[in-house]
C-alpha cells in the first residue's frame, strides 16, 4: 500500500464506474463517508503541510497588533536584519520568488513601513529600505513572530522541538529544493523558524508533484478536489469548501478551473436551483486513477533522504499541530481527529 494508504480505494471507485456521467449519475451512487475520504488526507503530508501553513498565518494574525501579515513581517525582518539588500536578495531570505516580493515591498511602501532608495554601487537597482514609522514597528513584529514560532510547537517538550526542526531542516534541503523558490538558508535570518521551515517543506511537495505529474497541468490543490469529488461527489462549493477547509472563494476558482478542463462535470441542484453540484467526468475519473501514482512517487522522492520512522512521527507532530490549533481557522475543514 502507498503512504496514501488510499489507493486501493481509488482503484475500486475507479472499477466501479465511478465518474462515468455528470453530478446527477455520480450522486446516486454510494458515496465514500466524508470522515473516511478526510481520513486519507490526513496521512498525506502535502494536505498537513498546508493545513499547518494556514495556521501559522492565523497565529501570527492573532498575535501581531500591527495588522501586517506573516509575510509582510517575514519581509520587515529580513530588511531590519540586511538592508543593503535588494529585491532579489530578500526574496533568497524570504524563500519567495522575486515578484511576490516586490508585491509585499509595493504594500510595505503603501502602507509607509518601508522606502526604496537607489543604490549608490548600482544605479539600476533599489535598495528597499525601513522608514521611521517602519523601525519603530519592528520591535512588535519580532515580538510576535517568536511568539508564533512559541504557539506553533505548544505541547511539544524540548527534545520533540528540536527533532522537528531538524527534521524540517533536512527537508528544507531535500531533493526537490531546486525546484522550488531559491532559499539562502546560510543567510536567512529565519534558518530555523518552524513556520518557514514548515512553508518551506510545503514549497518543496508543490514543486515536486508539479514536476512529477509533468506535463500534465495541474496542482497538487486541484488533484485534491479531483479525489474528493470523485470518492464523495455531488458537492456545492460551499459543502466543499467546509469538508475540505478552505474558505469558498478560492474553492471556487480550484472547482471552475477543473470544469473547464471538463474534469469536473457541474449541474444544478434539483432541489435548490441556486446550488451548483460537482463531480468528477469520465475523464477526471481516468486524471485520478493516473495521477495518483506519480503523487505517490513525489511523495517519496521528497522524503527519500529521510528514514521511514522519521516521516511517520513527522507526520504525526503534523497532525498534532493542525488538530491543536484549527480552531483558529474560519474554515477548519471536516476532519476526523477521533478521540
Amino acid at each position: 500500500m502507498d503512504r496514501a494508504g488510499h489507493g486501493g480505494a481509488l482503484a475500486r471507485e475507479t472499477r466501479s464506474g465511478a465518474g462515468a456521467g455528470g453530478p446527477r449519475d455520480n450522486v446516486v451512487r454510494a458515496r465514500a463517508p466524508t470522515a473516511e475520504v478526510m481520513g486519507i488526507f490526513l496521512r498525506k503530508p502535502g494536505f498537513l503541510l498546508s493545513r499547518v501553513d494556514q495556521i501559522a498565518n492565523a497565529v501570527y494574525g492573532h498575535a501581531s497588533a500591527g495588522g501586517e501579515t506573516l509575510a509582510q513581517a517575514e519581509m520587515l525582518l529580513a530588511i531590519a536584519a540586511g538592508a543593503s539588500s535588494d529585491q532579489v536578495g530578500l526574496a533568497r531570505a524570504c524563500g519567495v520568488d522575486t515578484s511576490t516580493t516586490g508585491v509585499i515591498v509595493d504594500n510595505l511602501q503603501q502602507a509607509g513601513l518601508v522606502t526604496r532608495i537607489q543604490d549608490r554601487q548600482d544605479r539600476r537597482r533599489s535598495l528597499p529600505t525601513l522608514t521611521q514609522a517602519g523601525r519603530a514597528r519592528m520591535p512588535g513584529v519580532a515580538s510576535a513572530f517568536a511568539r508564533l514560532q512559541e504557539d506553533l510547537l505548544s505541547g511539544l517538550d524540548a527534545p520533540d522541538r528540536a527533532r522537528l526542526t531538524d527534521l524540517l531542516v533536512r527537508l528544507a534541503r531535500a531533493q526537490g529544493e531546486a525546484l522550488a523558490p531559491r532559499w539562502d538558508a546560510g543567510t536567512s535570518p529565519f534558518a530555523r523558524a518552524p513556520s518557514l521551515l514548515f512553508r518551506r517543506a510545503l514549497q518543496i511537495s508543490h514543486a515536486q508533484f508539479a514536476a512529477c505529474v509533468a506535463p500534465l497541468t495541474i496542482t497538487l490543490r486541484q488533484f485534491s478536489a479531483l479525489v474528493i469529488l470523485h470518492l464523495h461527489p455531488g458537492l456545492s462549493q460551499v459543502e466543499y469548501a467546509r469538508i475540505y477547509g478552505l474558505d469558498p472563494s478560492t474553492c471556487a476558482i480550484v472547482l471552475k478551473k477543473l470544469a473547464a478542463r471538463h474534469l469536473l462535470a457541474a449541474e444544478r441542484c434539483t432541489q435548490d436551483r441556486r446550488k451548483t453540484l460537482y463531480a468528477t467526468t469520465a475523464a477526471g475519473a481516468e486524471q485520478v486513477a493516473a495521477i495518483q501514482p506519480v503523487a505517490d512517487r513525489s511523495e517519496r522522492i521528497m522524503f527519500a533522504a529521510v528514514p521511514a520512522d522519521d516521516v511517520a512521527w513527522l507526520l504525526d507532530m503534523l497532525r498534532h499541530i493542525a488538530r491543536r490549533h484549527s480552531n483558529l481557522l474560519r474554515f477548519p475543514g471536516s476532519l476526523p481527529w477521533g478521540d
